[in-house]
């Protein structure tokens, strides 16, 4: 077993004679688990995605906790190491505004949490002299694309990155504004994608999202690194270096025989009832053996929207023809969240938070 040398989080210890630094993933499916990076994993890995996507800065402006790897690598180890000031927003409110100062290229490492705040801050940003966001999740929720669309044609940037606890960043996208397609991912220059036996190899071929990078985690039962890692994400390659995230292979189901993916469903719900946080989740069903639910609670809004299930199936129906109703809908007073905004499905599916729909 490591020795532990420090406290905290993250948490660092010596493993066969290395330092390394503790991660833990987030358990939103259930218990979280701890994954390993060493010091020099954590430096490169900074550095390489400060230099392709944000260019010099003089301050950050960091949303993501630190004992997170994201909120580790943009708000603690890229500070050191370009020796630059950083504001720990996550620290305060979520409605707090930041120091935000003129004169500064600033670095924002945004949640999806953090995108509201920004929408209220569109006419400081405009007037700073660069700013570029950095979003931790593999879709930009569709404020984001708002903050994208009012602020084009200055000097802000917003870029998505795609990535886990397991790999660390693997690819990256710019956030496109409302109404465009945010485009394809490409890999990050150390990463490689490993061609699927069970998928053929030409260009629109379906498989997992399985790297090879020197930047891959120790799992806590690991000796060392893995040699690749297969993740439960689902993507469509276009050549070797691009590819379209669909998204993970739990949130994909098929009810009466037709495919469903859980992210449309979220996406037609949310964008005809923008005042609606909304969770969607696979069931096992006996007849049909898997079938989908979904969750709903008030949003971010000041007047969110109110809606039954009637509203909400027609939603569906008119957004996705075709596709099945879901078997339930339930009506709960929020959406249990991770700080980096995955949903808490065992929190979210205990009985006591189920209202009649």
């Amino acid at each position: 077993m490591p020795d532990a040398t420090t406290t905290g989080h993250p948490t660092a210890v010596r493993h066969r004679g290395r330092p390394e630094v503790e991660f833990r993933t987030s358990g939103h499916t259930g218990s979280p688990v701890s994954w390993w990076r060493t010091p020099d994993q954590l430096t490169y890995e900074a550095g390489l995605v400060a230099g392709l996507l944000a260019g010099d800065i003089d301050h950050v402006i960091n949303f993501a906790p630190t004992r997170h790897l994201f909120g580790h690598l943009f708000g603690d180890v890229l500070p050191r190491l370009r020796g630059i000031d950083v504001h720990q927003a996550w620290r305060h409110p979520v409605t707090e505004v930041p120091p935000l100062r003129p004169d500064a290229r600033t670095l924002l490492v945004c949640l999806p949490s953090s995108w509201p705040l920004l929408r209220r801050l569109l006419p400081a940003l405009g007037e700073l002299p660069r700013v570029v966001a950095l979003h931790s999740t593999a879709a930009a929720p569709e404020v984001a694309k708002e903050v994208v669309t009012a602020l084009h044609g200055s000097r802000f940037a917003a870029h998505a990155v795609l990535g886990s606890t397991e790999t660390g960043a693997v690819a990256s996208r710019p956030i496109a504004p409302a109404g465009t397609d945010d485009g394809r991912w490409r890999l990050l220059p150390d990463v490689a994608l490993v061609p699927d036996r069970n998928a053929p190899h030409a260009a629109g071929a379906l498989q997992p999202l399985h790297v090879i990078s020197p930047r891959l985690g120790r799992r806590h039962d690991m000796p060392e690194p893995p040699p690749s890692w297969r993740t439960t994400d689902l993507v469509r390659r276009h050549g070797p270096r691009e590819f379209a995230y669909l998204g993970r292979s739990s949130r994909l189901v098929k009810a009466n025989g037709v495919r469903i993916w859980l992210d449309e469903v979220e996406t037609a719900v949310t964008t005809a009832l923008p005042g609606l946080d909304v969770a969607c989740l696979p069931v096992p069903d006996r007849v049909r053996g898997e079938h989908y639910e979904i969750y709903c609670a008030p949003g971010d809004r000041e007047s969110p929207a109110v809606a039954g299930a009637r509203q909400i199936r027609g939603v569906l129906a008119h957004a996705l023809p075709g596709v099945p109703s879901p078997r339930a809908v339930h009506l709960v007073d929020r959406i249990p969240r991770s700080t980096l905004g995955k949903v808490r499905i065992p929190e979210l599916r205990s009985p006591e938070r189920v209202k009649p729909a």
